[in-house]
């Protein structure tokens, strides 16, 4: 009589699934987290760069009695500015934003540049790394402004553009961070509140509101930031003497 035989299927049991399951679930788990930390350095390292470069201008008003690029007097790099107290990015003559980042290496209070050569904000915009710093922040950098207003400013800002007419980093500024992102760096080192304080939010489209348009920082009727996942905030960190 010919025998049968009957081969046996192998498969994953149940507890196999699980366990499979449960590794696949950790995986995911620790990339969201690490994800997460990265995320976290960055913006505690913009917090850093932003006191570190308040710091500076403290020192060298310290020095000289007056502010870096706004100082009217001459030193190994950069020239001389207007003397008013303004850091201004751009009045139609001078870059004041440039004139500072070379005047504040001149005395060695940052080695965040390499270039040593004023460049002016109608012939080109900063290069992160060269003529103003970079930030941590892919595609991101610092310059000074006082945002059309009567203070004075450390600006995280994506790419500038050339001034085409005297014109202040209000209305050339682009996105560096989400809106959530900046409302984090906000809480931490001020009050949270987009227009106040010693961290504000920067419109980057001047007067839009964040209701309606997707180029919006925050909400300019309650100054709250908006909820976006574009990076439509650069931040400004107040720098004046003492402050």
């Amino acid at each position: 009589m010919k025998k049968t035989f009957t081969k046996k299927r192998s498969a994953f049991s149940l507890i196999e699934l699980s366990i499979v399951l449960i590794i696949i679930g950790l995986l995911i788990a620790g990339v969201t987290g690490g994800a997460s930390l990265i995320k976290s350095s960055e913006l505690r390292s913009v917090m850093g760069e932003a006191r570190g470069y308040s710091v500076a201008v403290n020192a060298f008003y310290t020095q000289y009695n007056a502010l870096p690029g706004d100082f009217n007097s001459t030193l190994a790099y950069g020239t001389a500015g207007n003397g008013d107290n303004y850091i201004k990015y751009y009045d139609g003559t001078l870059s004041e934003s440039a004139n500072a980042w070379l005047q504040l290496k001149a005395i060695g209070a940052i080695d965040s540049i390499t270039s040593i050569t004023l460049v002016s904000a109608a012939t080109a915009g900063p290069v992160y790394g060269s003529t103003a710093p970079a930030s941590k922040i892919k595609s991101s950098g610092w310059i000074f402004s006082t945002l059309g207003g009567t203070n004075n400013y450390v600006v995280l800002t994506g790419p500038v553009a050339v001034a085409t007419a005297a014109a202040e980093a209000d209305t050339l500024a682009t996105g560096a961070l989400t809106p959530a992102d900046a409302l984090s760096i906000d809480s931490k080192i001020d009050d949270g509140i987009a227009t106040t304080g010693k961290v504000v939010g920067n419109v980057i489209a001047a007067g839009n509101d964040a209701v309606s348009d997707s180029t919006t920082c925050y909400n300019t009727t309650t100054a709250t930031y908006a909820a976006r996942t574009e990076r439509t905030c650069a931040v400004a960190y107040r720098v004046d003497v003492n402050s």
